[in-house]
């Protein structure tokens, strides 16, 4: 996996969400989406990626992936709860919004970082 297939596999996560709030698609569970460990990219952070530890961004990427995920969590908990407009209102707005912002940039920082 390169940069640009880090940040897409995040941005796939947001659609998986998105579709799960709306009854579509797969089905989730918080326990498990609050994993960073299990996605396509917390696998090439914590495998392939790995490599890129010795950066400052590394561990920058590893914190806002995982608080993404905390936050991803917290969306289906609301589904999990009945609430599909409190979870799809978190989507579009607050800690959500801001955790997936902070993960694509501390990607990008970290491709920079690397001269990639």
């Amino acid at each position: 996996m390169d940069f640009e297939d880090a940040i897409a596999a995040h941005v796939r996560w947001k659609t998986r969400l998105r579709m799960f709030t709306s009854g579509a698609g797969e089905k989730l569970e918080s326990a498990v989406v609050s994993k960073d460990n299990m996605c396509d990219l917390g696998k090439w952070i914590y495998g392939e990626g790995s490599k890129y530890s010795s950066l400052p961004s590394y561990q920058r990427l590893k914190v806002e992936h995982g608080n993404f995920h905390k936050e991803a969590a917290s969306v289906v908990r609301k589904v999990e709860a009945g609430d599909k407009d409190g979870a799809k209102a978190m989507l579009e707005a607050g800690a959500f919004s801001s955790a997936s912002n902070k993960t694509v940039t501390a990607i990008m920082e970290m491709k920079k970082e690397a001269g990639k």
